[in-house]
Protein backbone atom coordinates (compact mmCIF):
# COMPACT_ATOMS: atom_id res chain seq x y z
CA UNK A 1 0.00 0.00 0.00
CA UNK A 2 1.46 3.26 -1.28
CA UNK A 3 2.28 6.10 1.18
CA UNK A 4 -0.37 8.51 -0.39
CA UNK A 5 -3.44 5.68 -0.01
CA UNK A 6 -2.10 5.10 3.86
CA UNK A 7 -2.11 9.04 4.18
CA UNK A 8 -5.82 9.93 2.60
CA UNK A 9 -6.99 6.85 4.26
CA UNK A 10 -6.27 7.66 8.28
CA UNK A 11 -7.19 11.40 6.85
CA UNK A 12 -10.79 9.82 6.35
CA UNK A 13 -10.72 7.82 9.45
CA UNK A 14 -10.52 11.62 11.12
CA UNK A 15 -12.62 12.75 8.90
CA UNK A 16 -15.55 10.26 10.11
CA UNK A 17 -14.75 10.94 13.72
CA UNK A 18 -15.82 14.11 14.00
CA UNK A 19 -18.19 13.84 10.84
CA UNK A 20 -21.18 12.07 13.52
CA UNK A 21 -21.05 14.71 16.43
CA UNK A 22 -20.70 17.08 13.31
CA UNK A 23 -23.76 16.10 11.86
CA UNK A 24 -25.96 16.07 14.75
CA UNK A 25 -24.91 18.95 16.23
CA UNK A 26 -26.10 20.90 12.65
CA UNK A 27 -28.78 18.75 12.17
CA UNK A 28 -30.32 20.63 15.66
CA UNK A 29 -28.79 24.60 14.37
CA UNK A 30 -31.53 23.69 11.09
CA UNK A 31 -33.74 22.93 13.47
CA UNK A 32 -33.29 26.06 15.59
CA UNK A 33 -32.96 27.88 12.37
CA UNK A 34 -36.45 27.37 11.42
CA UNK A 35 -37.79 27.69 14.99
CA UNK A 36 -36.37 30.71 15.09
CA UNK A 37 -37.46 32.40 12.18
CA UNK A 38 -39.17 35.74 12.41
CA UNK A 39 -43.15 35.76 12.39
CA UNK A 40 -45.90 38.31 10.65
CA UNK A 41 -47.66 40.47 13.04
CA UNK A 42 -50.92 39.12 11.58
CA UNK A 43 -49.98 35.53 12.52
CA UNK A 44 -49.16 36.48 15.78
CA UNK A 45 -52.40 37.98 16.57
CA UNK A 46 -54.00 34.74 15.29
CA UNK A 47 -51.42 32.45 17.04
CA UNK A 48 -53.91 29.05 17.54
CA UNK A 49 -52.59 25.46 18.61
CA UNK A 50 -49.01 24.07 19.31
CA UNK A 51 -47.71 22.71 16.42
CA UNK A 52 -47.18 19.33 17.25
CA UNK A 53 -44.65 18.55 14.12
CA UNK A 54 -42.26 20.22 16.29
CA UNK A 55 -41.15 23.11 14.05
CA UNK A 56 -43.18 25.73 15.81
CA UNK A 57 -41.58 29.01 15.93
CA UNK A 58 -40.96 30.48 19.55
CA UNK A 59 -42.96 33.84 18.16
CA UNK A 60 -45.91 31.60 18.10
CA UNK A 61 -45.04 30.22 21.61
CA UNK A 62 -44.38 33.18 23.31
CA UNK A 63 -47.45 34.45 21.91
CA UNK A 64 -49.52 31.76 23.23
CA UNK A 65 -47.83 31.56 26.81
CA UNK A 66 -48.40 35.14 27.32
CA UNK A 67 -52.32 35.20 26.65
CA UNK A 68 -52.53 32.36 28.97
CA UNK A 69 -50.48 34.23 31.30
CA UNK A 70 -52.43 37.12 31.18
CA UNK A 71 -55.56 35.28 31.42
CA UNK A 72 -54.84 34.37 34.87
CA UNK A 73 -53.12 37.22 35.72
CA UNK A 74 -56.51 39.00 35.79
CA UNK A 75 -57.29 37.52 39.37
CA UNK A 76 -53.55 38.10 40.88
CA UNK A 77 -53.59 41.67 39.38
CA UNK A 78 -49.74 41.54 38.97
CA UNK A 79 -47.86 43.99 36.72
CA UNK A 80 -48.28 43.42 32.74
CA UNK A 81 -44.57 43.72 32.10
CA UNK A 82 -43.81 41.05 35.29
CA UNK A 83 -45.87 38.61 32.83
CA UNK A 84 -44.47 39.55 30.05
CA UNK A 85 -41.01 38.90 31.36
CA UNK A 86 -41.74 36.20 33.01
CA UNK A 87 -43.33 34.45 29.95
CA UNK A 88 -39.81 35.42 27.45
CA UNK A 89 -37.78 33.53 30.31
CA UNK A 90 -40.24 30.28 29.92
CA UNK A 91 -39.57 30.92 26.19
CA UNK A 92 -35.85 31.19 26.32
CA UNK A 93 -35.89 28.36 28.75
CA UNK A 94 -37.27 26.34 26.63
CA UNK A 95 -35.22 27.32 23.56
CA UNK A 96 -32.24 26.47 25.72
CA UNK A 97 -33.35 22.79 26.64
CA UNK A 98 -33.85 21.53 23.34
CA UNK A 99 -31.15 23.46 20.70
CA UNK A 100 -28.97 25.50 23.03
CA UNK A 101 -27.10 23.02 25.26
CA UNK A 102 -27.76 20.23 23.04
CA UNK A 103 -25.91 21.82 20.28
CA UNK A 104 -23.08 22.69 23.04
CA UNK A 105 -23.22 19.20 24.35
CA UNK A 106 -22.23 18.14 20.45
CA UNK A 107 -19.45 20.96 19.57
CA UNK A 108 -17.57 19.57 22.56
CA UNK A 109 -17.26 16.47 21.89
CA UNK A 110 -15.41 17.77 18.50
CA UNK A 111 -12.12 19.07 20.45
CA UNK A 112 -11.66 15.74 22.96
CA UNK A 113 -12.10 13.60 19.50
CA UNK A 114 -9.60 15.62 17.71
CA UNK A 115 -7.00 15.26 20.60
CA UNK A 116 -7.91 11.33 20.96
CA UNK A 117 -6.67 11.73 17.01
CA UNK A 118 -3.57 14.01 17.05
CA UNK A 119 -2.38 11.60 20.16
CA UNK A 120 -3.11 8.72 18.43
CA UNK A 121 -1.27 9.99 14.97
CA UNK A 122 1.96 11.00 17.17
CA UNK A 123 2.04 7.59 18.63
CA UNK A 124 2.02 5.91 15.18
CA UNK A 125 4.38 8.29 14.41
CA UNK A 126 7.06 7.58 17.06
CA UNK A 127 6.17 3.85 15.90
CA UNK A 128 7.09 4.21 12.35
CA UNK A 129 10.45 6.36 13.38
CA UNK A 130 11.37 3.35 15.08
CA UNK A 131 10.65 0.76 12.52
CA UNK A 132 11.94 3.11 9.81
CA UNK A 133 8.48 2.70 8.05
CA UNK A 134 8.30 6.15 5.95
CA UNK A 135 4.70 4.82 4.51
CA UNK A 136 3.12 4.41 8.15
CA UNK A 137 5.12 7.88 9.10
CA UNK A 138 3.55 10.05 6.35
CA UNK A 139 -0.35 8.36 7.33
CA UNK A 140 0.80 9.06 11.51
CA UNK A 141 1.45 12.80 10.41
CA UNK A 142 -1.46 13.36 8.31
CA UNK A 143 -4.07 11.58 11.06
CA UNK A 144 -2.53 13.99 13.69
CA UNK A 145 -2.86 17.09 11.58
CA UNK A 146 -6.51 16.80 10.34
CA UNK A 147 -7.97 15.38 13.14
CA UNK A 148 -7.11 18.81 15.35
CA UNK A 149 -8.20 20.73 12.06
CA UNK A 150 -11.20 18.79 11.73
CA UNK A 151 -12.39 18.87 14.86
CA UNK A 152 -11.89 22.51 15.67
CA UNK A 153 -13.29 23.38 12.23
CA UNK A 154 -16.66 22.01 13.31
CA UNK A 155 -16.56 23.40 16.90
CA UNK A 156 -16.32 27.04 15.26
CA UNK A 157 -19.22 26.15 12.72
CA UNK A 158 -21.47 25.16 15.64
CA UNK A 159 -20.55 27.21 18.05
CA UNK A 160 -20.98 30.45 15.36
CA UNK A 161 -24.27 29.14 14.71
CA UNK A 162 -25.40 28.88 17.94
CA UNK A 163 -24.24 32.69 18.58
CA UNK A 164 -26.85 33.34 15.33
CA UNK A 165 -29.71 31.31 16.66
CA UNK A 166 -29.29 33.32 19.85
CA UNK A 167 -29.73 36.62 17.84
CA UNK A 168 -32.97 35.20 15.84
CA UNK A 169 -34.64 34.43 18.48
CA UNK A 170 -34.14 37.45 20.63
CA UNK A 171 -35.32 39.05 17.17
CA UNK A 172 -38.67 36.92 16.83
CA UNK A 173 -39.36 37.90 20.56
CA UNK A 174 -38.87 41.69 20.07
CA UNK A 175 -41.61 41.20 17.53
CA UNK A 176 -43.86 40.00 19.91
CA UNK A 177 -42.87 42.84 22.13
CA UNK A 178 -44.02 45.82 20.11
CA UNK A 179 -47.13 43.62 19.20
CA UNK A 180 -47.43 43.40 23.23
CA UNK A 181 -46.64 47.22 23.72
CA UNK A 182 -48.79 48.02 20.91
CA UNK A 183 -51.89 46.57 22.57
CA UNK A 184 -50.95 47.50 25.85
CA UNK A 185 -50.82 51.27 24.81
CA UNK A 186 -54.39 50.73 23.31
CA UNK A 187 -55.83 49.27 26.28
CA UNK A 188 -54.52 51.91 28.70
CA UNK A 189 -55.70 54.73 25.86
CA UNK A 190 -59.67 53.10 25.82
CA UNK A 191 -59.13 52.95 30.12
CA UNK A 192 -58.27 56.45 30.44
CA UNK A 193 -61.33 57.16 27.97
CA UNK A 194 -64.27 55.59 29.98
CA UNK A 195 -65.13 58.55 32.37
CA UNK A 196 -65.07 57.95 35.93
CA UNK A 197 -68.10 56.01 37.78
CA UNK A 198 -69.67 59.25 40.12
CA UNK A 199 -69.70 58.79 43.80
CA UNK A 200 -73.17 58.62 45.40
CA UNK A 201 -73.88 60.87 48.17
CA UNK A 202 -74.98 58.79 51.15
CA UNK A 203 -76.98 60.79 53.47
CA UNK A 204 -74.97 61.87 56.98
Amino acid sequence: MGESTIAWLLTGAALACTLVPFYKGLRLCLMGWRATRRVEAQELRKAGPADVSGSEPFALLMMRVLRKSLRDNEHSQDSTDFVFDASRQYVMNEFDAHYTRLISMFGSLLPPIGFIGTTGGMLMLFLSISASNSSLELGALALALTSSIFALIGFSILEGMKIRLYARLLDSLRDVHVLFAAVEEKRETRKRSIPPTPRVATAG
